[in-house]
């Protein structure tokens, strides 16, 4: 019996794999999982009592870094998906983008602030 690898390599450069999802649905569920993980940190930091056992400055630089990171090396690896496909590109990836953006900049903005307070109290 002979195996044929070609089929699932031609699928998957036409962009899309075996199960039929495109190739950004798969991505889109990395920026799904930072925007989840920046809203629970946004809540943790809105609750004033909460705030100080849970997260700290430490915490809340890093997850922001790392998010902003790997959500700009996902939306560069989709722009070359999208030109290698010749296609339009994925707009929603982009919006996800900003949005983890402005999740991170606020979280950094709200512990900073509230650090500030703790301290002139």
């Amino acid at each position: 019996m002979k195996k044929d690898n070609g089929f699932f390599c031609k699928r998957i450069i036409r962009g899309m794999t075996v199960e039929g999802l495109e190739i950004y649905d798969f991505l889109r569920l990395v920026f799904i999982t930072f925007i989840i993980s920046l809203i629970v940190i946004t809540i943790i930091l809105l609750v004033p009592k909460k705030r100080s056992n849970l997260v700290n400055g430490f915490t809340v630089s890093i997850t922001s870094i790392i998010s902003i990171i790997v959500s700009g090396i996902n939306l560069i690896i989709i722009g070359y998906i999208a030109d290698d496909l010749n296609s339009g590109g994925d707009v929603i990836s982009s919006y996800l983008f900003l949005i983890i953006l402005g999740l991170s900049i606020f979280n950094l903005f709200i512990h900073f602030k509230n650090k500030n307070s703790i301290i002139s109290e």
